[in-house]
């Protein structure tokens, strides 16, 4: 049986974890271990969590952060200390449905398998449905390294993934997405199990995603009018974000290898030759929708053209061919959302 660390990172969260504590105790396959990094809470979090250590035959080991260090890195902190051959992230404040650890153990019988991530119910929290992370799902059960597209990645709280992707954790602080922070935890888990091996989805509600009002990251409904600024953003500005983004990657892939063998050496070097030409393609769509004149833009969008841009894997696909052909050529300049639709 293949064994399996839970890491949980909290921080006051008093009020919620009781809850999410007993659906870990419930699992019909339960952890080796429960790691917990708590962020210097100022409520009885790490008290409640004492007292339920005493009632579980799983061992519980809690570390107090001295100073706050924030989700992210108190995420990273917690997946450290773990020791099982496969780690789950949990949050402090969602549900877990009892066979969530054991059907999310079954795709890493196959070894290439690197993270498993599944489906989930949001609910309030009053237990009130609100719908499911379905739109999330993958178009296959199993994605092959290089093929989910550059920014793809699943809420934390759904993913299990191998001990195996922390050999790459010191190169998490050089990390940086496009607006200059630390990739959040489950970013940097998903975007190095895409690169180096397969991700499976789990089409099951495996757990209830709660939504109270004091959520690090929520559930957000998008209303018609957001969905329409949406649509006229900036473009040219978000996808140079992109272009850093991707960059970033490259070089750290780059860095990487020569500490690594095998084929995690070719895997890190195919990935940052992969995440180079998506910086030169979300490039060009920069260029298609800053430029003034027409005859440029119909240039940027030819290059895309040629570099077989639309043909989904860096993260294109139709919709994006048809939005660039008859909105970027024709008026992408003067798409200025971020400062003309302000609520």
């Amino acid at each position: 049986m293949i064994s399996i660390s839970v890491a949980m990172a909290t921080y006051n969260g008093e009020k919620y974890i009781q809850k999410q504590l007993d659906s870990l105790a419930a699992q019909s396959q339960i952890p080796s271990e429960l790691v917990i990094t708590d962020d210097n809470s100022q409520d009885n979090t790490v008290r409640v969590i004492e007292a339920f250590s005493k009632t579980v035959s799983f061992p519980i080991k809690v570390y107090r952060n001295e100073t706050r260090l924030g989700y992210r890195a108190n995420f990273m902190r917690a997946t450290s200390l773990c020791r099982a051959e496969l780690v789950a992230l949990c949050d402090q404040d969602d549900y877990w449905y009892p066979n969530k650890i054991a059907e999310t153990i079954k795709p890493f019988l196959d070894p290439e398998v690197l993270l498993a991530y599944h489906n989930a119910d949001v609910v309030t929290g009053e237990d009130r449905p609100i719908g499911s992370l379905a739109r999330r799902a993958a178009k296959q059960t199993v994605v092959a390294p290089l093929s989910s597209g550059p920014w793809p990645y699943a809420l934390g709280f759904t993913q299990v993934f191998r001990r195996s992707l922390l050999r790459l954790s010191d190169q998490w602080p050089r990390s940086q997405d496009g607006y200059g922070q630390l990739l959040a935890h489950d970013q940097w888990f998903f975007f190095l199990a895409s690169v180096f091996g397969k991700i499976a989805y789990v089409d099951e509600r495996l757990a209830d995603y709660v939504q109270h009002g004091s959520n690090t990251y929520g559930w957000h409904k998008t209303s018609y009018w957001q969905a329409v600024k949406f649509f006229l953003r900036r473009r040219s500005i978000e996808y140079n974000r992109c272009v850093v983004a991707a960059e970033n990657r490259a070089d750290l892939l780059d860095h990487a290898k020569d500490n690594l063998e095998g084929i995690w050496t070719e895997r890190a070097a195919s990935g940052a030759e992969y995440y180079r030409k998506v910086a030169s393609i979300y490039s060009k769509r920069s260029a298609l929708y800053a430029a003034t004149n027409l005859s440029e833009r119909l240039k940027a969008f030819r290059t895309v053209l040629a570099y077989d841009g639309y043909g989904g894997r860096w993260g294109l696909g139709r919709k994006s061919l048809i939005t660039d052909m008859f909105v970027g050529v024709p008026i992408g300049h003067l798409l200025r959302s971020d400062t003309m639709w302000r609520t």
